[in-house]
């Protein structure tokens, strides 16, 4: 996170503004896969936030041994996205469906991070403006080409 205490000129609008506390329409960008030697998977779910540049990231832990946790966790995500087909396997149609967050802050290590609270759904979803992309940043072309 960009912190220009001494120089605050020299920040500009290039993706680094921190997402705001409340409530977001997020779209699902990514989802990957991981199975442990347990028998358990991880689905860690990327979102881009409504307007802004930056993501949030979520996990989503699935054990089969342990299905009352599956209502506790994927339930509200299933219902936040509108999502009807609760077939674990199909997760990669997951992605570009529209759904809703709370997002708080929270000490991570050192940082001081965006981290979502819970998701929304029902009226609360119902109430937030339609999503909109991010507003074009020029610095986009320079940050991709960096090699780190």
């Amino acid at each position: 996170m960009a912190c220009w205490k001494n120089h605050p000129n020299l920040y500009t609008q290039s993706g680094l503004i921190d997402i705001p506390e409340g409530d977001h329409r997020v779209k699902i960008d990514r989802v990957t896969v991981e199975k442990t030697r347990s028998g358990s998977r991880c689905f860690e779910i990327a979102l881009r936030v409504s307007g802004y540049h930056g993501k949030l990231w979520h996990h989503l832990w699935y054990n089969p041994d342990r299905i009352v946790d599956f209502e506790r966790t994927f339930r509200p995500f299933f219902s936040s996205f509108g999502i009807q087909d609760y077939d674990l396997s199909n997760y990669s149609k997951w992605k570009g469906t529209v759904g809703a967050v709370r997002v708080g802050y929270e000490w991570y290590g050192y940082n001081f991070e965006a981290k979502y609270i819970q998701f929304l759904y029902g009226e609360q979803k119902d109430k937030l403006p339609p999503w909109r992309d991010a507003p074009y940043d020029l610095n986009a072309g320079f940050r991709d080409s960096m090699p780190f």
